[in-house]
């Protein structure tokens, strides 16, 4: 078998960040086939393999990768009438470009994934980082994951609970999955039914956007269209910036602990509290979910931090969604994470709290 080789390859082009140093060797996958063959060269180095997909969830280093990244090029779709819930199980291979299959399911007639439109990157990151967006998860919608262990040399096929999935978490994430490699996700998908207009924010309730065309029982169709214009209002959809979407993951605190930030926020930041209300939200857990974007609005970086005012006239915040860093010509991966740890001591500093990135960051030395 003939494997689509290249050596020496800057991977800056690759990720949407645009930023990364040259990789040994980058493959081109088109099947689960080339992917074992070229999992079993890549192990000769004595290195995992860096999967690359779309590459919008990634911040690669400097000096690149020292080893083989594979780039998940496997296509196909299929459709499937779940003869005993009557459900349409749709199997994607990984190297699908994830937006294009929200658009497919929805032409269908399908409901279940169109709150999560326009999101960038491929199928196979989708269980990986358990996407969530507008009210939807991902997870929900997903009945089993085919997997390649390259350690073990074995395809296996993994149920939702193997998955573990989490808040923007699953195994696939977890020390337990390293050796894992997605190669199709299989969803089950309802026929188009009453649309999720569940999630609130301060700007951007699809709900909202719907009202305002005279919109009040949608179609997937035309969920998907809101929540696209959504996504394009805050600067998320792939090509308005050099960006990674969000950075970090919003923040789960326990009851006690939100009340003492909340302390701080109604000290200091009453009139930001009001004019991006809600900013928090009580989980079924009893737990409370922060908005780390307010976080990030009460901080010295915010959407201010963008254009003249952006950090080392190279990394910066979206003017349109302070979750979002995004860089500019003459960045580095260093600046980045540099940057990075400026923000998260400085909301330590005022919260006493800690943000988590939810990028994958690939930096060795």
């Amino acid at each position: 078998m003939a494997l689509n080789v290249q050596q020496n390859v800057l991977l800056a082009p690759y990720t949407t960040l645009q930023i990364g140093g040259a990789a040994d060797y980058l493959c081109e996958v088109s099947s689960t086939k080339e992917l074992v063959a070229a999992c079993q060269l890549a192990l000769l180095t004595g290195k995992p393999p860096l999967i690359l997909g779309g590459g919008s969830n990634l911040l690669i280093n400097d000096h690149g990768y020292r080893g083989w990244v594979l780039l998940m090029k496997n296509k196909g779709v299929s459709l499937q009438t779940d003869t005993s819930s009557k459900e349409t199980l749709v199997r994607a291979a990984a190297g699908e470009d994830w937006d294009t299959l929200v658009e497919y399911t929805v032409e269908q007639g399908l409901c279940g994934l169109e709150n999560l439109s326009g999101i960038p990157g491929t199928v196979g990151a989708a269980p990986v980082q358990n996407i969530n967006a507008y009210g939807a998860t991902v997870a929900d919608k997903i009945t089993s994951v085919e997997v390649y262990d390259y350690v073990n040399d074995k395809v296996l096929i993994f149920s939702k609970t193997e998955c573990q999935f989490g808040y923007r978490d699953s195994i696939f994430k977890q020390a337990a999955g390293a050796s894992l490699i997605v190669t199709a996700v299989t969803f089950s998908l309802a026929p188009a039914d009453k649309a999720n207009l569940a999630y609130r924010s301060a700007s951007q309730s699809i709900e909202h956007y719907l009202k305002e065309i005279g919109i009040t029982e949608p179609t997937p169709l035309q969920v998907r269209a809101a929540v696209l214009e959504a996504r394009r209002n805050i600067g998320m959809l792939l090509g308005q910036f050099n960006s990674a979407g969000s950075f970090f993951k919003n923040t789960v605190v326990s009851a006690a602990v939100f009340t003492q930030v909340e302390a701080v926020v109604m000290e200091k930041y009453a009139e930001l509290s009001s004019r991006l209300s809600p900013w928090h939200w009580t989980l079924n857990t009893g737990e409370v979910k922060i908005s780390t974007a307010f976080l990030m609005e009460c901080s010295p970086f915010n959407k201010h931090t963008y254009g003249d005012n952006r950090w080392h006239q190279v990394v910066g915040i979206s003017p349109r969604h302070s979750l979002s860093i995004v860089t500019y010509a003459g960045a580095t991966a260093s600046d980045v994470v540099s940057f990075v740890e400026e923000i998260v001591a400085a909301i330590e500093s005022i919260f006493n709290l800690t943000i988590e990135s939810e990028v994958n960051i690939i930096f060795e030395k």
